[in-house]
């Protein structure tokens, strides 16, 4: 038997079931692109941006100050043909600007669209004259802010995720824009740059895994005991298996410890872990993962 104690500081994908499974996903890149005019800022990449933010407004040496945002999740991990049960992309409100009128986040007539970007692009070169084309294809309505500082939860993108898989080639994340670009509105929010994490973009899916994909999947299952536990939790396999890995998160999605499960019998302290509910997943060498749900005592 292996006895593991690691810990990290991760944010990754979470699942649960074995046919029907769950992800909660970290935005893998997000920039703001603007145009502005008089300032060169159409060249100009602004990847470490705290926010991303759909606005226009007029420019300071006349013209316009016009942005857009470009948002990707890392969806490789769901295999082509697999169904999207559900997408929800959660966003919050950006109210760190110091220029007037956006000091207070949300302003004006500002409903905005989310398009489906279809070629790639770098987080860290992109600008506004380089942009990723879109898609029309599925697009999603941001309503009109009904406060400066609301939060946008629970957006619902499936229909727009289930083309990403669909179409893996021609998917590289969300474009944020304004229905009608015209001075003065401001739809901004905070980047994954931002310094609070809880307030990053995230994306949570439920989605089932093509049929051929399923039978696969009990490769990775296990027997997880003692639970409850406040030292050790075991894990047992059928069969030992190479490149077969864990990440334990708890109930706010953060992955706390990690660590190789090679092994047919692994023992994990989890003595240094707080009280609570937390979620295991496995993970073999063809991506296939599964998950169960324990109790540290």
């Amino acid at each position: 038997m292996t006895k593991i104690l690691f810990s990290a500081s991760l944010l990754f994908l979470s699942s649960a079931a074995w046919s029907q499974l769950f992800a909660t996903l970290p935005a893998s890149a997000d920039c703001p692109i603007v145009y502005h005019d008089n300032y060169n800022s159409e060249n100009q990449n602004y990847g470490n941006a705290a926010f991303i933010a759909a606005f226009q407004m007029p420019g300071n040496q006349g013209g316009v100050n016009t942005n857009r945002a470009l948002i990707a999740f890392d969806l490789s991990s769901i295999p082509v043909g697999s169904t999207v049960l559900s997408a929800k992309l959660n966003l919050y409100a950006y109210t760190d600007f110091t220029i007037s009128p956006f000091q207070n986040g949300h302003y004006g007539s500002n409903q905005c669209k989310l398009s489906r970007i279809g070629t790639s692009w770098n987080e860290f070169s992109v600008t506004w004259n380089t942009q990723p084309t879109v898609s029309a294809l599925n697009e999603t309505i941001l309503n009109q802010s009904t406060a400066p500082d609301q939060d946008y939860l629970n957006i619902n993108v499936t229909a727009l995720v289930q083309d990403m898989v669909d179409n893996p080639n021609s998917s590289f994340g969300f474009r944020l824009e304004l229905v009608n670009e015209v001075p003065t509105a401001n739809l901004s929010f905070c980047s994954s740059e931002y310094s609070n994490q809880a307030k990053q973009p995230s994306l949570v899916l439920e989605y089932r895994l093509p049929t051929a994909s399923v039978s696969e999947i009990h490769a990775s299952q296990f027997t997880l005991f003692p639970n409850p536990t406040a030292q050790m939790l075991n894990l047992r396999f059928e069969n030992p298996a190479p490149k077969r890995s864990f990440v334990i998160y708890d109930m706010q999605g953060r992955a706390v410890l990690l660590s190789n499960a090679e092994q047919k019998e692994t023992a994990i302290d989890i003595s240094n872990l707080a009280s609570g509910s937390y979620t295991i997943k496995v993970q073999d060498a063809t991506e296939i993962f599964t998950t169960q749900k324990f109790v540290k005592q």
